[in-house]
């Protein structure tokens, strides 16, 4: 599965500016629901439970927060890069800069364990971060992502 299959253009923001996860959260659910009929709140809430089921941040920077939710109809994924990191209570203790984050309904079986493998995979690829870390420009960084 290519990132370009489940990332688009429209979805790539790059310089974002937010203090904390929280804050970061809800700037992520206001993006999520300008495409459906869905309450911010509940994909903010639903978020914030998932990381207090343990933190997404996965180390070297990044973080994965994702979470089904009831009332969408197609898994979203965004990609954040951060003008400052922010603490995620991540394992490697690193702040955050590069984020994916991801919702998809609430029936939803398997695409987002395959979206969150195909992520996995270009965050093992060496380089990937340093690149993307280097790039400011969202049209950049989505041709980066077509290359996967």
């Amino acid at each position: 599965m290519k990132l370009t299959e489940f990332i688009s253009l429209k979805s790539i923001y790059v310089n974002v500016e937010e203090d904390s996860k929280k804050n970061l959260f809800k700037k992520i659910s206001k993006v999520f629901t300008s495409n459906e009929s869905v309450d911010i709140s509940s994909i903010s809430e639903k978020l914030n439970e998932r990381e207090r089921l343990g933190s997404t941040g996965v180390g070297d920077g990044v973080a994965i927060p994702h979470a089904k939710i009831e009332s969408i109809t197609e898994t979203q994924v965004l990609f954040l890069k951060l003008n400052k990191p922010i603490d995620f209570s991540s394992p490697d203790k690193r702040d955050v800069d590069i984020i994916f984050a991801i919702v998809a309904p609430e029936n939803s079986e398997s695409e987002h364990l395959l979206i969150l493998s195909a992520i996995s995979k270009f965050l093992k690829k060496k380089g990937t971060l340093e690149k993307i870390r280097k790039i400011n420009n969202a049209e950049k960084i989505y041709d980066y992502f077509s290359k996967f």
